[in-house]
């Protein structure tokens, strides 16, 4: 069964949540947690964003890298690197900083 079709209002928000920071972005779990706090699935606010940026209504600004450390199973200490988008309104100046040259070129 397919989800329902996302309500503009609820692009709206999150569009609205992605600009809160202005030009530098706001982490997508961000504006997942922000949105799962007032009644949103996880997953409809993925897909959401998601679709959002298939549309170019959002736009990637830069990344948060954090740096994961846990234990494995024999107690000893592991590292991991966990990156995130960084997310905006789309706009056509953030949408150039994506184009790598690549156009023709082979």
């Amino acid at each position: 069964m397919l989800p329902p079709p996302m309500s503009e209002p609820f692009r709206d928000a999150i569009v609205e949540q992605a600009g809160k920071a202005g030009s530098r972005g706001v982490a997508m779990g961000q504006i997942v947690d922000a949105l799962v706090g007032v009644g949103h699935t996880v997953e409809s606010v993925e897909q959401a964003i998601w679709e959002l940026l298939a549309s170019r209504r959002l736009t990637p600004s830069g990344f948060v890298c954090r740096i994961v450390r846990r234990r494995d199973a024999f107690g000893e200490p592991v590292q991991a690197r966990s990156y995130e988008l960084l997310l905006v309104p789309w706009s056509a100046e953030q949408d150039r900083q994506l184009d790598l040259g690549l156009h023709g070129e082979r």
